[in-house]
């Protein structure tokens, strides 16, 4: 059986990272996919836009929080999953999220530079991050066994002077 996504999108919203209490950082946000209308449908009529819950794990999240925010440009690998819970009234409640094992960053930083000059917005947003129970008020989440940096181009954006793109 199969169960891969390849998605390219744009994110609805800045990345909110949460610790489970494992210490595992969390990053949830969501991404605008363009699906075009079919061939044989009017003209003038625009292409549909679906909105994606994504959800990342570990240094992928961590990454993606300090570096994404809304607007951003990015390709996301990873599966498909579905969950149920139930409510506090006693209802089951149920979703579909796809649940990204790599992200890779699509926007050169002056790209980046200019979309969020276009929108006001300074340094991305930390807004929803909380650091974990047990490391509250320390200045780093506490490191995940075996967890390494994914190399430069995939999704880690590298250091701030190696520009892939080759544009500043």
């Amino acid at each position: 059986m199969i169960n891969n996504v390849v998605l390219v999108g744009r994110l609805g919203n800045d990345p909110e990272l949460t610790y489970a209490n494992s210490g595992t950082a969390i990053a949830k946000f969501r991404l605008a996919v363009n699906r075009p209308r079919r061939r044989d449908a009017d003209a003038g009529q625009e292409d549909v836009t679906d909105w994606l819950d994504i959800v990342t794990f570990g240094r992928v999240a961590e990454t993606c929080n300090q570096y994404l925010t809304k607007g951003a440009l990015v390709g996301i690998e990873g599966r498909i999953q579905s969950r149920t819970w139930e409510r506090q009234d006693g209802t089951k409640g149920y979703g579909v999220e796809i649940n990204a094992r790599w992200v890779q960053f699509l926007e050169s930083r002056r790209d980046r530079e200019a979309r969020e000059g276009a929108q006001g917005a300074g340094a991305p947003s930390q807004q929803g991050a909380q650091a974990p129970p047990s490391q509250q008020g320390a200045q780093a989440p506490p490191p995940q066994q075996g967890a390494q940096a994914p190399p430069p181009g995939d999704s880690w954006p590298g250091d701030e002077d190696d520009d892939p793109f080759r544009d500043q």
